[in-house]
């Protein structure tokens, strides 16, 4: 990647063209992360199932970040403490769909 900076250079030790390594570091941010095995795509869209009560499930749309490690950051659609299915949402939402048939 290629960009462009501006850096002190008192004693004129970097000169032009010359090539370096950088790391840029951010502050950390807490979010709510989903696995991926949670995330059904649907009509272009991204959902996962949320909890509404004993065996009983809600299709939400979120709004995802990339997937990093497995996961993938929630920016939008549900909250800490939702509980969402994990692991076999593909299969729920197979379900979902053969019964509105």
């Amino acid at each position: 990647m290629t960009a462009r900076t501006e850096v002190p250079n008192p004693d004129r030790a970097i000169r032009p063209s010359m090539l370096a390594t950088m790391v840029i570091h951010d502050r950390a941010e807490t979010r709510v992360v989903v696995p991926v095995a949670a995330v059904v795509r649907e009509n272009d869209r991204e959902y996962v199932f949320v909890q509404t009560g004993p065996n009983r499930y809600r299709l939400t749309p979120v709004t995802l970040a990339q997937e990093a490690q497995g996961l993938r950051a929630v920016i939008d659609g549900i909250k800490e403490g939702d509980v969402i299915v994990s692991d076999g949402a593909f299969y729920l939402n197979a379900e979902r769909k053969q019964s509105q048939q």
